[in-house]
């Protein structure tokens, strides 16, 4: 009785330090209460970043309109660019590997508040080989694929830190 009365407070004094030191699951965003809702604006609507950013915003319990609506913070986001940067080259001179650049802008715009800039850069190295170019297609794409879901996860801290 007495071991199982020390194993109860033993987790209970656990929980109660990890929640006073900030723990959070990852991927569980603190934001304002003002950020409750919210309307995407983006030229391609239905890009992968949008969707994860979306889905990301679904977790968090934040509700997200289809149509821009008076008073609800409208997030501006701008086109993708995705850039290769050739980093170094087999000896028959073709390219062995890349740095691919992921950028994506934009801005929060809450009403009577002004605007909150956003702005993600990504880094990523990629080794090509072009022996197993199907393959290398394939990782390319879940690649790309990685930094909209690692630029959605970072847009999501930026509005974490917008206040007002």
């Amino acid at each position: 009785m007495n071991s199982t009365l020390y194993r109860y407070g033993l987790i209970l004094l656990s929980l109660l330090l990890l929640s006073a030191c900030g723990f959070a699951p990852r991927g569980s965003y603190l934001l304002d209460e003002k950020l409750q809702q919210i309307y995407i604006s983006s030229s391609d609507e239905f890009s992968p970043l949008v969707r994860e950013l979306k889905r990301q915003l679904a977790q968090n319990n934040v509700e997200v309109f289809e149509y821009a609506q008076e008073g609800v913070p409208t997030l501006n986001l701008g086109t993708e660019q995705i850039n290769k940067r050739t980093l170094s080259l087999f000896e028959n001179g073709q390219v062995a590997e890349y740095e691919l650049s992921y950028r994506v802008g934009g801005y929060l715009q809450v009403a009577n508040q002004g605007n909150f800039p956003v702005q993600v850069r990504l880094h990523r190295d990629f080794q090509d080989n072009p022996l197993a170019a199907l393959a290398k297609q394939r990782e390319r794409e879940l690649l790309y694929n990685e930094l909209r879901t690692m630029a959605a996860d970072q847009i999501m801290r930026q509005l974490a830190t917008v206040s007002w």
